[in-house]
């Protein structure tokens, strides 16, 4: 029976050398972008190395190796004298998080219906609940260089003025790069992001790595927005950085896929919160400890949105409905503390889209967009809030961090 190691920097001569005892079948190795590693087995006999994800140079029972450019899922075998196989899962830039080994707090109970008789039956009440779920989690929110780079040829080379603000916002940043360059661990987080080309990015990713993808698409002309009850599909706007005209599409998700994704909004509630609850309730209004975590309170001089008096009526329903619109400035990722499970800026500096189950909850979106923003208050900033996108409006200012399901 196989059994599961997560590898720790615990009693090792050096923080790049992972040490595997074959006691175990299974090994799972957090590792770092464009960093050296040695990884070892107390295999006193010369086994033998096999794998296409990385390349590496063996040293007996040790195996020296770059985690490459990207963040990524890969694997090393390594096979015994006697025919023993053991599977060395490698995460590069991703955590492994297990939300199976407790319950999660999870809801909102930020609307209500209100039934015949008055009371009111909240549609995402406050629960707690079991996720029997082991995910791979990127330990950072998706930087610039990630996204320009996965998505390298369906961006043009020059700006054009007949292009909108968005498309040559990006086009201007891959100006700025050279293909299949470096990409810094700690770029700045994408902020611009079309739901659309985040499931594009997650299946380029996913094709890199050689796993299924998860989304597929096709032209539709329904203007319908929520989930379809028969197959769970749905419609978004369908973009392109080379005009401005945006298409229809219809997405369909394939449950049995073993790529990348959006996180669901369960999943992303539980490890939001980390494993020994770092934004627990008791902490939502400490401003101390959530500025060692999260990126907020900060105006930005053509900010429009942080200039409006939010004790107006009618400023208060047009920040109501700004959310996704804020025209703000990135940050670079993982400048302050992780939460408990490893993930840094989980709240702040720009949400994360989310996909809601198969159903929506407040309104009819198949999406919302949680952790708030660079410019979000304290009181704003918690993790029950969230951005709702309808897919009717606009709504760019957003970024995502993706998952793996492993189990």
């Amino acid at each position: 029976m196989s059994s599961i190691a997560l590898a720790a920097n615990v009693n090792l001569p050096e923080v790049d050398v992972f040490r595997a005892a074959l006691r175990d079948s299974v090994h799972w190795f957090e590792m770092e972008k464009n960093t050296d590693y040695t990884i070892c087995t107390d295999d006193v006999n010369n086994g033998m190395w096999k794998g296409t994800d990385f390349s590496f140079k063996k040293n007996n029972n040790c195996v020296h190796l770059n985690s490459d450019n990207y963040v990524k899922s890969g694997k090393l075998w390594y096979v015994t004298n006697m025919g023993n196989v053991h599977t060395f899962n490698l995460l590069v830039g991703m955590k492994y998080v297990d939300l199976s080994t407790q319950e999660h707090l999870i809801g909102t109970d930020l609307r209500c219906l209100r039934t015949k008789s008055g009371s009111c039956v909240y549609k995402d009440p406050i629960r707690r609940v079991r996720i029997e779920k082991v995910l791979a989690v990127d330990k950072y929110k998706v930087t610039d260089c990630e996204f320009i780079h996965a998505l390298w040829d369906s961006i043009p080379v020059q700006k054009n003025k007949n292009l909108d603000d968005n498309n040559n916002f990006w086009i201007e940043k891959k100006m700025l790069m050279k293909k299949n360059g470096t990409c810094d661990a700690h770029d700045s987080a994408a902020i611009r992001v079309h739901l659309y080309h985040a499931f594009v990015y997650a299946n380029i990713r996913s094709l890199r790595d050689g796993f299924k993808p998860v989304y597929s698409f096709k032209k539709t002309e329904s203007m319908k927005r929520s989930f379809d009850k028969k197959d769970g599909s749905f419609n978004i706007d369908g973009t392109s950085f080379f005009a401005n005209v945006a298409e229809n599409v219809n997405v369909m998700i394939d449950e049995n896929a073993d790529g990348y994704r959006l996180p669901y909004y369960d999943e992303w509630m539980a490890f939001s919160r980390g494993s020994a609850g770092t934004y627990g309730e008791n902490n939502l209004n400490d401003s101390t400890r959530k500025s060692q975590y999260a990126w907020f309170g900060v105006q930005e001089s053509d900010d429009f949105y942080s200039t409006l008096d939010k004790n107006k009526f009618e400023n208060k329903i047009t920040l109501k409905h700004s959310c996704g619109l804020w025209k703000q400035k990135s940050r670079p990722v993982g400048m302050l503390k992780p939460n408990d499970y490893g993930l840094y800026d989980v709240l702040g500096l720009v949400c994360e889209r989310v996909m809601l189950p198969g159903r929506s909850l407040f309104h009819n979106e198949v999406s919302s967009c949680k952790g708030g923003f660079l410019t979000s208050s304290i009181d704003e900033l918690n993790i029950r809030n969230h951005c709702d996108d309808d897919g009717f409006a606009s709504k760019l200012f957003q970024g995502l961090r993706l998952v793996r399901q492993i189990r």
